[in-house]
């Protein structure tokens, strides 16, 4: 993912997998045509030397490719190694490389899928994005090309020049400079973004995503989630939902409710959750339950505590505001009446069935 660092949001950036050729474009005419080649060649594979990580590295082995392929065109379409015209093959074949990464994109990005490393999926994306803007520049640049060269290179031999040489130069400095710009953006708006872990089915974290990313992939992912259960005198508080809450908004659900962060621990998490709703942490709350919830915006793994307050001071103490007390009747009389969060009707059996049960022993026993 995009980072603060300066330097290694240049290194991280796909386009500059563009700067082999880039660089290639400067030299040809200046030095020997092959020694051109070879110093194009050698910037591509640089990475894969260093071994630099795959995702990367794609344009770089892209570029790597099509110079090898190029130099091996020049022996049977350029015997001369005439400059301008070795690079317009150059440029021609790495277009055609580009046309070949697009094509296989579908079975790159079902290859890609099967990872759960979010950023190894990112800059695959990413790389994919520039390889677009690329082939489809430097397309429009071969074709403004020939149209030039149909009607007036004879005529006007420097700007032929220029259009062979300096407009593909300034294309791809664009692209590497409006890339890197990008990823400043990103890289800002991500600095308050909140993340979140992503998670198997047996809680153990894969890897971490935005999670205003995850929200707009729906349930796509599975995230862990904290809910406490709050019990007085038999009876469970419930409050609305918020509107802001993507599951049920405005629906009766527990007060306390949150989603765990990435590189928190399930009781940072209860705390979180605890001190959302009150100004004290230090709620007496047990787990009773954890299980998979999923319908078609969401998906979570649910850790579902309970906090059964005893006294009258200690409930009066907490400064609840906007719910209010429901007993075990009243929550079966509106149960599947889309009055409650569907988290709350699954878990309500259970919460009734072992733990307000309990509750109402102990308080006849007392």
């Amino acid at each position: 993912m995009p980072t603060d660092s300066f330097i290694k949001r240049v290194l991280t950036n796909p386009a500059l997998g563009l700067l082999p050729y880039l660089v290639f474009s400067i030299l040809i005419g200046q030095i020997g045509t092959l020694y051109a080649f070879a110093v194009g060649f050698g910037l591509s594979v640089a990475p894969l030397l260093f071994r630099r990580r795959k995702e990367l590295r794609i344009l770089f082995d892209i570029s790597a490719l099509s110079f090898v392929f190029a130099a091996l065109g020049l022996f049977l379409i350029v015997p001369s190694f005439e400059p301008q015209r070795s690079f317009i093959l150059a440029e021609v074949t790495l277009v055609f490389s580009l046309i070949v990464f697009r094509l296989m994109r579908k079975k790159l990005i079902r290859k890609a899928g099967k990872k759960r490393m979010g950023e190894k999926r990112f800059y695959f994306h990413e790389s994919l994005q520039v390889a677009y803007q690329t082939q489809y520049a430097l397309t429009f640049h071969l074709i403004v090309l020939l149209g030039f060269r149909v009607f007036f290179s004879e005529r006007y031999q420097t700007i032929d020049i220029i259009l062979v040489l300096n407009l593909f130069q300034i294309i791809l400095a664009t692209i590497m400079v409006l890339q890197a710009l990008r990823f400043r953006l990103l890289s800002k708006r991500l600095q308050g973004e909140e993340w979140l872990p992503v998670i198997n089915e047996c809680g153990v974290v894969q890897g971490r995503i935005a999670k205003s990313v995850s929200l707009s992939m729906k349930n796509k992912f599975l995230h862990p989630i904290v809910r406490i259960a709050l019990i007085y005198d038999g009876m469970l508080y419930l409050k609305d939902r918020d509107k802001s809450r993507l599951l049920n908004p405005e629906r009766l659900d527990y007060p306390f409710e949150t989603y765990m962060k990435y590189n928190h621990n399930i009781g940072e998490a209860v705390k979180n959750a605890v001190r959302k709703e009150i100004e004290t942490e230090t709620l007496p709350v047990r787990f009773i339950l954890k299980y998979v919830f999923e319908n078609s915006n969401t998906k979570r793994l649910i850790f579902l505590y309970v906090a059964v307050i005893k006294s009258e001071k200690d409930f009066d103490d907490l400064s609840l505001e906007g719910g209010k007390l429901w007993t075990t009747n009243q929550i079966e009389d509106n149960i599947g009446s889309s009055v409650f969060s569907e988290t709350f009707e699954q878990e309500f059996d259970y919460l009734k069935n072992t733990v307000l049960m309990s509750d109402l022993v102990i308080r006849k026993s007392q």
